[in-house]
């Protein structure tokens, strides 16, 4: 008793009002003790949690200017210790948890008692801070799972434990969900506990009010389609078929009927904001200041009604938004989180907002920004510094003529090797089309893509389609393919700086996304489809980006079978990851154009392609403000719909140099050897290095040998390198690869954390949103942004370690129990009340999808190559079967998809084998579950005796 009274006077004086929140854990309360007895001045009575056993308990002090209770929703086991308190700083309501762990209570049941409860709070609180002695540091798997799982951050760096002086630790935390709001976190010496350090914090309360933003948009307050329709049929009958005259009468009648208009709203403006709500605000502000004027009880009563009005409008009108938020906001990523992300936190930075350094001086104004970009795009070709080579072409000629650049590149390796490779007998030209086929193409373009500022909204040209079709005719059909001329005002783009990775101050790491006018994006997908009529045939099967039927799944899946596959026998896998530096940004516009007639096209097509690739200008947006305009002289536009396809044709040729060993998407190309000789696989991956490092000098493209990756699978007893060039590169325990990070034991581990952690991350901002979203809702989004992350390349990693598979389903368990608001029921009767299945069971229909494909004949080459099928000759209902792989061990040989997919192939019905169509066959393995899946996942593991 009196060493706590003594502690209570010491903090006392330790205090001196300094403190609004004091947190005190571990202390040995006597139960004869009154709250009287803990006062101290300037703080309310404590929150009290007493121990019955063995002592201990929690106190929390709050300062009487601070209004707080202590919150019952959820009631904790006796032997969990922990106070929950709501405060409430300036509008803004905080969860306040003080807590102690005993070390001889079990982590997993401590932290599983606690991540429960946050997941009941945190639907009525967005932001949280625990604080307590966890007994376990944020690098340890138990808390470090805790804190992923709930999107938490660790405010407390020092040491704050000195029990062993030798070895302190810091296991008095503050986990928060809100970092930002707080700073200056410190641990002092009071003297006060034998061995603890008192943390320190401060919470901020006033955030910088952010400038305003300009927005320019059209009115459609007064818009009419039929009258619009009859003033465009009229003015179309005045004038020629161009493309420049149509786009110029559509915008002039548009500007009659939804005439472009600028306003400004705040920078922090949350989506669910209404002209109702915007003056109820209004209101209250002028309330506020006429009550601080005149401090009367009338002014005071006025003000404080207004509030109140406004604290019920605000929370109707944010439940109104979410219930009847559309179906594509919710299941479209990327609308998701551009209008739901705000809403997480009523105020904060704008992660839109750029800045950027130069010349050690940091740039913050949007037209600096804008046109440091402009100039870095417009100078990122020519920085490239390329060797001196011959096949590289000589000067280009002044007149325009598709012998010019046939002449110019008819030595060239890579337009020798095309040709060696590929006879074709057809000549390609673009060709004239029919009014159903722009009705065709008008109908598929996607008004939720974005195009120029000044040029035609997509919407209103698809709805006023009935008389624009014929217009958009005549200019394909004679401006384009009579002329070979694609209009100049279509080559006009606005670039939009995308962040990719790095350091988001410097310009490098952003990537030139150019955003073109609807009509170029129209005349672009009829290029396309008629180009890839012609061209896929000659495509390489190991090109996997921009096509359809192929992915980065299949790529992988190729590489990792064939990894599997030889280490199965003792062998030894390499990959040596290229990079390439702005690939789009370099290819070379008249070796392109040398490459498409080797492929096949004529010279009239080849004239039409010139016309497009040359010409084009482009701009950088930032916001409300735009650089000045540049030329593009090289590389093809990104955010283009024909710049993949002619990406592609680039550099199909690489592959036939390459062997089959290669793992390709998009500019991501690695090359990878098997072998059971360890010195072999070296010897291949340099050579195939030194064979591609060659095309891409060739091929006006360079190589950074010093950002490649080599990564080395196979027993082997120490560290090895490759050689490129002149520089060595050492192996990698773990590389990531086309999003997937793979090491060199092909366990998934790594990556599978990662992915755990964003699917955390989603699911705890997800939570804060619940409470205004009905049940159909809340399903959705769950299924939508939880279980997608898991979507991703499942068959590179489904089969993964028990432990990674328990975490997974861990994380699925907390979401349907989150969904359901079920807290008692098993991972499989929440399940089974979902009608759902668990991430496992779905990999496998996956992997199900995929083996019906290729027995089918609806699969790629390379996926083809991993099964081999055999006829059945007694069941004729059955149309084929995969023969089983011999294997030897379990991890390379039975946990692989070549030997599993035979396996769980038999297993299924026959009824569903037998689907007449994809459609149908996708629908039936949707709704089956495996009963007696021999994976070492789905077996049950019993002590002394193993997986059965």
């Amino acid at each position: 008793m009196n060493s706590i009274a003594n502690k209570i006077d010491d903090l006392r004086i330790i205090v001196q009002n300094k403190i609004d929140i004091l947190v005190i854990t571990e202390t040995k309360l006597d139960k004869s003790f009154t709250s009287s007895q803990f006062l101290i001045d300037g703080f309310n009575k404590p929150y009290r949690f007493d121990r019955n056993r063995n002592g201990g308990g929690v106190l929390i002090y709050i300062s009487k200017d601070i209004a707080s209770k202590q919150l019952y929703k959820h009631l904790f086991p006796d032997d969990i210790e922990g106070i929950f308190i709501e405060i409430n700083l300036r509008k803004c309501k905080w969860l306040i948890f003080g807590t102690y762990h005993p070390p001889s209570q079990s982590d997993a049941y401590y932290f599983e008692n606690i991540s429960c409860a946050l997941d009941i709070y945190t639907k009525f609180y967005d932001k949280f801070l625990l604080i307590g002695d966890f007994n376990a540091e944020d690098s340890e798997t138990c808390l470090s799972d805790f804190i992923h799982k709930h999107e938490c951050k660790n405010l407390v760096k020092d040491k704050t434990c000195f029990k062993s002086t030798e070895n302190p630790s810091c296991i008095d935390l503050y986990l928060t969900n809100s970092q930002k709001s707080f700073q200056n976190t410190l641990v002092v010496s009071t003297g006060i506990s034998d061995f603890h350090k008192m943390v320190l914090t401060v919470l901020k309360v006033k955030i910088e009010k952010q400038k305003s933003q300009k927005l320019t948009y059209r009115d459609y307050k007064n818009y009419d389609d039929d009258n619009f329709k009859n003033d465009l049929a009229i003015q179309f009958g005045k004038s020629s078929s161009t493309c420049e005259s149509f786009e110029n009468i559509f915008l002039e009648v548009l500007e009659n009927h939804a005439p472009k208009k600028t306003k400004y709203i705040r920078a922090n403006q949350v989506p669910y904001m209404t002209k109702a709500l915007r003056k109820a605000i209004m209101k209250r502000s002028e309330l506020q200041s006429k009550f601080f004027k005149n401090k009367s009880y009338q002014n005071m009563i006025n003000y404080k009604k207004q509030r109140n009005f406004c604290n019920r409008l605000n929370k109707k009108e944010r439940k109104n938004y979410y219930s009847n938020l559309e179906l594509n906001k919710i299941t479209d990523n990327k609308a998701f989180w551009k209008t739901m992300k705000p809403l997480f936190s009523d105020k904060g930075c704008d992660r839109s907002k750029i800045s950027l350094i130069d010349n050690d001086k940091v740039i913050t104004d949007d037209q600096d920004i804008s046109n440091l970009f402009s100039s870095y795009f417009k100078e990122v070709a020519d920085s490239i510094v390329l060797e001196t080579n011959q096949n590289l072409g000589g000067d280009a000629c002044c007149v325009v003529s598709a012998n010019c650049f046939i002449d110019k590149y008819k030595h060239h390796p890579s337009i020798l090797s095309i040709e060696k490779k590929i006879y074709s007998s057809d000549e390609f030209n673009f060709s004239s089309i029919t009014i159903e086929d722009i009705d065709k193409e008008l109908d598929s373009l996607n008004e939720k893509k974005a195009c120029t500022s000044s040029g035609i909204p997509t919407k209103v040209l698809k709805r006023a389609s009935d008389i624009c079709n014929n217009e958009l005719l005549k200019v394909w059909n004679q401006e384009i393919v009579t002329n070979k001329n694609f209009p100049n005002n279509l080559k006009l783009a606005e670039i939009s700086p995308i962040f990719k990775k790095g350091d988001p101050n410097i310009a490098s790491n952003y990537r030139p996304i150019s955003v073109l006018p609807c009509l170029s994006k129209l005349f672009e997908r009829i290029m396309q489809t008629q180009l890839l009529t012609h061209i896929e045939k000659y495509l390489s099967p190991f090109l996997c980006g921009y096509r359809k039927g192929f992915s980065a799944q299949l790529a992988l899946i190729s590489l990792i079978e064939n990894w599997k596959k030889i280490l199965d026998k003792n062998g030894f896998a390499g990959a040596i990851l290229m990079d390439l530096s702005k690939a789009f940004d370099t290819i070379n516009h008249d070796l392109l154009l040398a490459k498409l007639n080797a492929y096949g096209l004529s010279k009239d097509a080849l004239l039409l392609l010139e016309n497009y690739l040359s010409n084009r200008w482009q701009k950088v947006k930032i916001n409300a403000s735009f650089s000045s305009w540049t030329e593009l002289t090289t590389g093809v536009p990104q955010g283009s719909v024909l710049g993949p396809l002619l990406f592609n044709i680039y550099i199909n040729d690489l592959f036939f140099e390459l062997d089959d060993s290669v793992c390709n998407f998009a500019d991501d190309t690695t090359s990878f050897v098997c072998d059971e000789n360890l010195e072999i696989v070296l010897l291949k991956l340099e050579k195939n290095v030194r064979t591609a490092t060659q095309w891409f000098t060739n091929n006006h493209m360079k190589m950074n040998p010093d950002k490649c990756h080599l990564i080395v699978a196979g027993h082997k007893w120490e560290m090895i390198w490759a050689n490129i060039g002149e520089i060595k590169i050492w192996e990698e325990n773990s590389v990531k690869l086309l999003g997937v990070t793979i090491d060199n034991k092909l366990r998934f581990d790594a990556h599978l954390s990662e992915v755990c952690q964003k699917a955390e991350n989603k699911l705890s901002a997800l939570t804060r949103i619940f409470k205004f979203l009905s049940f159909d809702k809340r399903r959705l989004l769950v299924k939508g942004f939880f279980e997608s992350q898991f979507k991703y390349c499942p068959l590179v990693w489904m089969f993964c370690s028990r432990k990674c598979n328990n975490k997974i389903n861990a994380l699925h368990k907390r979401a349907l129990r989150l969904i359901y608001e079920d807290y008692n029921s098993t991972f499989e009767e929440l399940l089974d009340l979902d009608r759902s299945f668990s991430v496992h069971h779905f990999n496998i229909q996956t992997l199900l999808i995929e083996i019906y494909k290729v027995c089918n004949g609806l699969s790629i080459p390379i996926l083809n190559d991993l099964f081999q099928t055999k006829n059945n000759r007694y069941c004729l209902r059955l149309k084929s079967n995969l023969q089983r792989a011999n294997v030897k061990s379990v991890y390379n040989g039975e946990n692989s998809v070549r030997y599993y997919a035979p396996i769980i192939w038999d297993l299924v019905p026959i009824e569903i084998k037998n689907s007449d169509s994809l459609e149908l066959f996708i629908r039936k393995i949707r709704r089956w579950k495996p009963q007696s899946c021999p994976c070492r996942l789905c077996k049950n593991f019993v002590t002394n005796l193993g997986f059965i």
